[in-house]
């Protein structure tokens, strides 16, 4: 009998120290050392890791970063990519910077793929839903609302501020500035050098 107890209590020990929160982990392609699904500390993912929650750093080495919830930098070495599912607060440096959900915070990459941002995106390539900050880069496509951009091409369904070779906009709340400037609600839908929205 003493022999179970004991047997049960080792077992249950192991289960909750394998969900606990851990410093450290490394986490490699189907494997997390420690196996935990919550770091707060300094993560290292090499190929591909998948992590539940990750407060602190989190370095992806030739790999994809995969979580859940993020909270502080994210720093690639090599070429790195991160996804972040449902929530990112923080500074997001590496090739790719993939956010499903709610994005707070900084996000520098070749190609940065946002959800609902606030705050900056600078890159090669911004694409989102929604943009409450500003989009820096060759080409900024949003497909909801976006409060500002600055590129080559730009795109947002709605816009406050465009800055750029050409710009296209169903809904333009403030000043378009470019070569070429499309808005639908503008003085005029076309116009060269600036356009503004008949309500300006």
């Amino acid at each position: 009998m003493q022999l179970r107890l004991l047997a049960a209590a080792v077992t249950l020990s192991c289960a909750s120290w394998a969900q606990a929160s851990t410093p450290v982990q490394l986490s490699l392609p189907g494997i997390n050392l420690p196996a935990s699904q919550q770091v707060s500390g300094a993560r290292l993912s090499v190929l591909y890791g998948q992590t539940g929650s990750v407060t602190g750093l989190d370095v992806p080495l030739f790999a994809l970063s995969d979580t859940n919830h993020f909270t502080g930098i994210q720093f690639a070495l090599g070429v790195g990519a991160a996804r972040v599912r449902q929530s990112f607060n923080g500074v997001a440096l590496t090739a790719i910077n993939w956010h499903e959900g709610r994005d707070q915070g900084v996000n520098i990459g070749l190609v940065n793929l946002t959800n609902q941002a606030q705050g900056l995106n600078a890159g090669l390539v911004n694409v989102g839903n929604s943009m409450q900050g500003l989009n820096f880069g060759m080409v900024n496509i949003a497909q909801g609302n976006a409060l500002a951009n600055v590129g080559f091409v730009n795109y947002a369904e709605r816009t406050t501020f465009q800055l750029g070779l050409f710009n296209a906009t169903q809904h333009l709340d403030g000043v378009q500035i470019g070569l070429g400037n499309y808005a639908a609600n503008g003085i005029f839908p076309v116009l060269p050098l600036i356009n503004i929205s008949k309500s300006f």
